[in-house]
Protein backbone atom coordinates (compact mmCIF):
# COMPACT_ATOMS: atom_id res chain seq x y z
CA UNK A 1 0.00 0.00 0.00
CA UNK A 2 1.30 3.34 -0.99
CA UNK A 3 1.99 5.63 1.92
CA UNK A 4 0.22 8.94 1.64
CA UNK A 5 2.19 11.80 3.05
CA UNK A 6 -0.07 14.62 4.09
CA UNK A 7 1.54 18.02 3.79
CA UNK A 8 0.08 20.75 5.96
CA UNK A 9 -1.25 23.59 3.87
CA UNK A 10 0.66 26.79 4.50
CA UNK A 11 -1.07 30.16 4.55
CA UNK A 12 0.69 33.12 2.97
CA UNK A 13 0.33 36.51 4.64
CA UNK A 14 -0.27 39.43 2.29
CA UNK A 15 2.34 42.13 2.93
CA UNK A 16 -0.16 44.78 1.83
CA UNK A 17 -2.38 43.81 4.76
CA UNK A 18 0.62 43.78 7.09
CA UNK A 19 1.63 47.29 6.02
CA UNK A 20 -1.88 48.49 6.78
CA UNK A 21 -1.72 47.04 10.28
CA UNK A 22 1.68 48.64 10.93
CA UNK A 23 0.43 51.97 9.57
CA UNK A 24 -2.48 51.97 12.05
CA UNK A 25 0.06 51.68 14.86
CA UNK A 26 2.56 54.17 13.44
CA UNK A 27 0.08 56.88 12.43
CA UNK A 28 -2.24 56.62 15.43
CA UNK A 29 -5.50 55.21 14.07
CA UNK A 30 -7.56 53.90 11.16
CA UNK A 31 -8.33 57.25 9.52
CA UNK A 32 -4.71 58.41 9.88
CA UNK A 33 -3.44 55.17 8.31
CA UNK A 34 -5.94 55.53 5.46
CA UNK A 35 -4.66 59.03 4.74
CA UNK A 36 -1.02 57.95 4.84
CA UNK A 37 -1.60 54.94 2.57
CA UNK A 38 -3.95 56.80 0.23
CA UNK A 39 -6.79 54.38 0.99
CA UNK A 40 -10.35 54.82 2.18
CA UNK A 41 -11.02 54.11 5.84
CA UNK A 42 -13.33 51.26 4.83
CA UNK A 43 -10.45 49.70 2.88
CA UNK A 44 -8.24 49.87 5.98
CA UNK A 45 -10.97 48.23 8.06
CA UNK A 46 -11.37 45.54 5.38
CA UNK A 47 -7.63 44.79 5.49
CA UNK A 48 -7.82 44.34 9.26
CA UNK A 49 -10.85 42.03 8.99
CA UNK A 50 -9.07 39.87 6.41
CA UNK A 51 -6.10 39.44 8.75
CA UNK A 52 -8.35 38.68 11.72
CA UNK A 53 -10.29 36.08 9.72
CA UNK A 54 -7.12 34.54 8.36
CA UNK A 55 -5.54 34.15 11.80
CA UNK A 56 -8.72 33.60 13.83
CA UNK A 57 -8.00 36.42 16.29
CA UNK A 58 -9.38 39.85 17.13
CA UNK A 59 -6.70 42.51 16.84
CA UNK A 60 -8.59 45.61 18.01
CA UNK A 61 -10.99 46.55 20.79
CA UNK A 62 -12.99 49.72 21.40
CA UNK A 63 -11.49 52.07 23.98
CA UNK A 64 -13.54 55.22 24.48
CA UNK A 65 -14.01 56.79 21.07
CA UNK A 66 -11.03 55.05 19.50
CA UNK A 67 -9.76 51.54 18.91
CA UNK A 68 -6.68 50.02 20.46
CA UNK A 69 -4.72 46.80 19.91
CA UNK A 70 -5.71 43.70 21.84
CA UNK A 71 -3.00 41.50 23.34
CA UNK A 72 -3.17 39.28 20.24
CA UNK A 73 -3.00 42.40 18.07
CA UNK A 74 0.14 43.67 19.81
CA UNK A 75 1.79 40.26 19.38
CA UNK A 76 0.92 40.01 15.70
CA UNK A 77 2.03 43.62 15.15
CA UNK A 78 5.51 42.57 16.30
CA UNK A 79 5.53 39.68 13.80
CA UNK A 80 4.24 41.97 11.04
CA UNK A 81 7.15 44.36 11.56
CA UNK A 82 9.66 41.50 11.41
CA UNK A 83 8.13 40.06 8.23
CA UNK A 84 8.09 43.45 6.51
CA UNK A 85 11.65 44.21 7.58
CA UNK A 86 12.91 40.96 6.02
CA UNK A 87 10.79 41.50 2.92
CA UNK A 88 12.16 45.01 2.43
CA UNK A 89 15.72 43.95 3.18
CA UNK A 90 15.58 41.21 0.53
CA UNK A 91 14.12 43.58 -2.03
CA UNK A 92 16.63 46.32 -1.25
CA UNK A 93 19.59 43.93 -1.52
CA UNK A 94 18.48 42.11 -4.65
CA UNK A 95 15.91 44.30 -6.35
CA UNK A 96 16.41 47.00 -8.94
CA UNK A 97 17.79 50.21 -7.42
CA UNK A 98 18.18 52.28 -10.57
CA UNK A 99 14.93 54.16 -9.88
CA UNK A 100 16.43 55.85 -6.85
CA UNK A 101 18.67 58.08 -8.94
CA UNK A 102 15.77 59.14 -11.17
CA UNK A 103 13.08 59.59 -8.54
CA UNK A 104 13.45 60.94 -5.00
CA UNK A 105 10.54 60.81 -2.56
CA UNK A 106 11.10 63.83 -0.33
CA UNK A 107 9.10 64.27 2.88
CA UNK A 108 8.89 67.82 4.25
CA UNK A 109 7.37 68.85 7.57
CA UNK A 110 4.36 71.04 6.85
CA UNK A 111 5.78 73.67 9.22
CA UNK A 112 8.21 74.60 6.47
CA UNK A 113 6.08 74.11 3.36
CA UNK A 114 5.00 77.72 2.86
CA UNK A 115 8.37 79.45 3.17
CA UNK A 116 10.93 76.84 2.13
CA UNK A 117 9.45 74.17 -0.14
CA UNK A 118 8.69 76.39 -3.19
CA UNK A 119 12.25 77.76 -3.19
CA UNK A 120 13.74 74.26 -2.92
CA UNK A 121 11.59 72.81 -5.70
CA UNK A 122 12.31 75.73 -8.02
CA UNK A 123 16.06 75.34 -7.44
CA UNK A 124 16.01 71.57 -7.90
CA UNK A 125 14.74 71.87 -11.47
CA UNK A 126 18.05 73.41 -12.56
CA UNK A 127 20.37 71.31 -10.41
CA UNK A 128 20.01 67.81 -11.88
CA UNK A 129 18.49 66.81 -15.19
CA UNK A 130 16.33 63.71 -15.28
CA UNK A 131 15.73 63.64 -11.51
CA UNK A 132 12.12 63.76 -10.40
CA UNK A 133 11.37 65.07 -6.90
CA UNK A 134 8.12 63.81 -5.38
CA UNK A 135 7.35 65.98 -2.33
CA UNK A 136 5.12 64.79 0.49
CA UNK A 137 3.97 67.08 3.30
CA UNK A 138 3.19 65.80 6.75
CA UNK A 139 4.03 65.81 10.41
CA UNK A 140 7.58 64.96 11.41
CA UNK A 141 6.68 61.77 13.28
CA UNK A 142 4.62 60.44 10.39
CA UNK A 143 7.28 61.32 7.81
CA UNK A 144 9.99 59.54 9.78
CA UNK A 145 7.82 56.44 10.12
CA UNK A 146 7.40 56.50 6.34
CA UNK A 147 11.17 56.77 5.96
CA UNK A 148 11.66 53.77 8.24
CA UNK A 149 9.06 51.76 6.33
CA UNK A 150 10.61 52.49 2.94
CA UNK A 151 7.90 54.88 1.74
CA UNK A 152 10.26 57.88 1.52
CA UNK A 153 13.90 58.35 0.51
CA UNK A 154 14.61 61.55 2.46
CA UNK A 155 12.85 63.75 5.01
CA UNK A 156 13.27 67.29 6.35
CA UNK A 157 11.69 67.20 9.78
CA UNK A 158 11.83 68.08 13.44
CA UNK A 159 14.26 65.51 14.75
CA UNK A 160 13.22 62.67 17.04
CA UNK A 161 15.83 62.36 19.79
CA UNK A 162 16.11 58.60 19.99
CA UNK A 163 18.64 56.02 18.90
CA UNK A 164 18.91 55.71 15.10
CA UNK A 165 16.69 53.17 13.38
CA UNK A 166 18.30 50.44 11.29
CA UNK A 167 16.56 51.65 8.13
CA UNK A 168 17.55 55.32 8.59
CA UNK A 169 21.00 56.85 8.25
CA UNK A 170 22.21 59.29 10.90
CA UNK A 171 20.59 62.69 10.38
CA UNK A 172 22.35 65.72 8.90
CA UNK A 173 21.73 68.79 11.05
CA UNK A 174 20.09 71.60 9.12
CA UNK A 175 19.39 74.16 11.85
CA UNK A 176 18.37 74.47 15.49
CA UNK A 177 15.07 76.32 15.71
CA UNK A 178 13.57 78.13 18.71
CA UNK A 179 10.03 77.19 19.72
CA UNK A 180 7.50 79.96 20.41
CA UNK A 181 4.25 79.97 22.33
CA UNK A 182 1.63 81.43 20.01
CA UNK A 183 -1.93 82.65 20.45
CA UNK A 184 -4.54 84.98 18.98
CA UNK A 185 -3.64 88.70 18.97
CA UNK A 186 -5.72 89.45 22.07
CA UNK A 187 -5.41 86.08 23.82
CA UNK A 188 -5.13 86.31 27.61
CA UNK A 189 -4.37 83.33 29.83
CA UNK A 190 -6.49 83.15 32.96
CA UNK A 191 -4.18 82.47 35.88
CA UNK A 192 -6.61 80.30 37.82
CA UNK A 193 -7.66 78.00 35.01
CA UNK A 194 -6.06 75.18 33.07
CA UNK A 195 -3.89 76.25 30.16
CA UNK A 196 -5.85 75.52 26.97
CA UNK A 197 -3.69 73.73 24.40
CA UNK A 198 -4.29 73.51 20.67
CA UNK A 199 -2.21 70.58 19.41
CA UNK A 200 -1.93 68.04 16.66
CA UNK A 201 -3.56 64.68 17.25
CA UNK A 202 -0.94 62.08 18.26
CA UNK A 203 1.61 61.03 17.26
CA UNK A 204 3.30 64.47 17.36
CA UNK A 205 6.71 65.51 18.67
CA UNK A 206 5.73 69.08 19.56
CA UNK A 207 2.53 67.96 21.28
CA UNK A 208 4.54 65.67 23.56
CA UNK A 209 7.13 68.38 24.17
CA UNK A 210 4.52 70.99 25.21
CA UNK A 211 2.79 68.58 27.58
CA UNK A 212 6.09 67.48 29.14
CA UNK A 213 7.17 71.09 29.76
CA UNK A 214 3.83 71.95 31.39
CA UNK A 215 3.97 68.82 33.56
CA UNK A 216 7.52 69.59 34.69
CA UNK A 217 6.40 73.13 35.58
CA UNK A 218 3.43 71.64 37.48
CA UNK A 219 0.99 73.75 35.49
CA UNK A 220 -2.58 72.52 34.87
CA UNK A 221 -3.47 72.07 31.21
CA UNK A 222 -5.98 70.46 28.89
CA UNK A 223 -6.26 69.80 25.18
CA UNK A 224 -9.09 71.98 23.85
CA UNK A 225 -8.61 71.18 20.16
CA UNK A 226 -6.82 68.42 18.23
CA UNK A 227 -5.81 69.55 14.74
CA UNK A 228 -5.40 67.32 11.70
CA UNK A 229 -2.97 69.61 9.84
CA UNK A 230 -1.14 72.93 10.19
CA UNK A 231 -3.92 74.98 8.59
CA UNK A 232 -6.41 73.47 11.01
CA UNK A 233 -4.14 74.23 13.98
CA UNK A 234 -3.50 77.84 12.92
CA UNK A 235 -7.22 78.47 12.42
CA UNK A 236 -8.00 77.17 15.91
CA UNK A 237 -5.30 79.34 17.51
CA UNK A 238 -6.40 82.44 15.56
CA UNK A 239 -9.97 81.82 16.73
CA UNK A 240 -8.76 82.12 20.33
CA UNK A 241 -9.39 78.52 21.37
CA UNK A 242 -6.01 78.22 23.06
CA UNK A 243 -2.23 78.41 22.72
CA UNK A 244 0.27 76.21 20.91
CA UNK A 245 4.02 75.95 20.35
CA UNK A 246 5.46 76.32 16.86
CA UNK A 247 8.98 76.54 15.37
CA UNK A 248 8.58 80.01 13.85
CA UNK A 249 7.96 83.53 15.10
CA UNK A 250 4.27 84.24 15.81
CA UNK A 251 4.10 87.21 13.41
CA UNK A 252 4.98 84.99 10.42
CA UNK A 253 1.47 83.53 10.49
CA UNK A 254 -0.53 86.45 11.86
CA UNK A 255 -0.28 85.24 15.45
CA UNK A 256 1.02 86.81 18.66
CA UNK A 257 2.63 85.75 21.90
CA UNK A 258 0.02 85.32 24.65
CA UNK A 259 -0.39 88.59 26.57
CA UNK A 260 0.72 87.07 29.88
CA UNK A 261 3.43 84.87 28.39
CA UNK A 262 5.26 84.65 31.72
CA UNK A 263 2.69 82.10 32.91
CA UNK A 264 4.00 79.59 30.37
CA UNK A 265 7.25 77.59 30.72
CA UNK A 266 10.25 78.34 28.55
CA UNK A 267 10.51 76.01 25.57
CA UNK A 268 13.68 74.24 24.37
CA UNK A 269 15.07 74.53 20.88
CA UNK A 270 14.30 71.78 18.41
CA UNK A 271 16.61 70.45 15.73
CA UNK A 272 15.61 70.38 12.08
CA UNK A 273 17.41 67.50 10.36
CA UNK A 274 17.71 65.90 6.96
CA UNK A 275 17.47 62.12 7.15
CA UNK A 276 17.87 59.56 4.40
CA UNK A 277 16.91 55.90 4.13
CA UNK A 278 19.72 53.32 4.23
CA UNK A 279 18.42 51.95 0.93
CA UNK A 280 19.64 55.14 -0.79
CA UNK A 281 23.35 55.65 -1.34
CA UNK A 282 24.42 58.85 0.40
CA UNK A 283 26.52 60.11 -2.52
CA UNK A 284 23.43 60.00 -4.75
CA UNK A 285 21.70 62.53 -2.48
CA UNK A 286 24.64 64.63 -1.29
CA UNK A 287 23.94 67.22 -4.01
CA UNK A 288 20.36 67.52 -2.78
CA UNK A 289 21.42 67.95 0.85
CA UNK A 290 23.77 70.80 -0.15
CA UNK A 291 21.02 72.42 -2.23
CA UNK A 292 18.55 72.24 0.68
CA UNK A 293 21.10 73.89 2.95
CA UNK A 294 21.60 76.75 0.49
CA UNK A 295 17.87 77.25 -0.01
CA UNK A 296 17.13 77.13 3.71
CA UNK A 297 18.79 80.47 4.41
CA UNK A 298 16.88 82.40 1.69
CA UNK A 299 13.50 82.91 3.45
CA UNK A 300 15.31 84.04 6.62
CA UNK A 301 17.40 86.53 4.62
CA UNK A 302 14.25 87.88 2.97
CA UNK A 303 12.54 88.23 6.36
CA UNK A 304 15.54 90.13 7.74
CA UNK A 305 15.56 92.50 4.75
CA UNK A 306 11.82 93.17 5.10
CA UNK A 307 12.25 94.07 8.78
CA UNK A 308 14.45 97.09 7.96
Amino acid sequence: MTDIIKIARKTNLDTTLLRTLVAISDYGGFSEAAQALHLTQSAVSHHVRRLEEQLGNTFFETYGRRKRFTEAGELFLWYARQILALNDEAFNKLGQRSEVAKEIRLGVSEYFAQDYLPIMLASMRFEKEGVRIIPQLGRSTVLQHKLINGLLDMVIAVDITERPHLNVQEGVQLVDRRLFWVGASDFLLESCNEIPLVAFAPPCILRDLQINELKQSQLPWRIVYEARDLGDLLAAVKAGLGVSALPFTPSQYGLSSPINLQQLPALPDVRISIKTATTVEFNQLEWLIQLIRRCWSLPEQIAENMSY
